[in-house]
């Protein structure tokens, strides 16, 4: 089977038409009942369905199928980034779009 590869989004760029993505937020609320995480990148706030939890307040990245105009994330992969600078990440990226 061959996986579409993952496209680097802010929470308010995800679209319809988006197949895979990969999204970096913060936790803001977690539901141990649905297992859901809420994530906030700045942009906009996205429910993502996991199979593990997180702390709120921790950054991660998910991968994942998007549904619902991207209002939900169905996750296959959840990276935790607490220990990446995100402010030096998004400097990197607007850097990396200007090339």
């Amino acid at each position: 089977m061959i996986r579409t590869p993952a496209i680097e989004k802010r929470i308010s760029e995800i679209s319809e038409e988006d197949v895979y993505i990969s999204v970096i937020g913060t936790v803001v609320s977690s539901d141990p009942r649905e297992y859901t995480l809420l994530l906030d990148d700045g942009t906009g706030q996205v429910l993502a369905f996991v199979e593990r939890l997180f702390k709120i307040g921790s950054v991660i990245r998910v991968i994942g199928r998007p549904f619902e105009n991207g209002k939900g994330i169905n996750v296959d992969l959840v990276q935790d980034f607490s220990g990446i600078d995100i402010s030096l990440y998004n400097e990197l990226k607007t850097w990396e779009a200007k090339r």
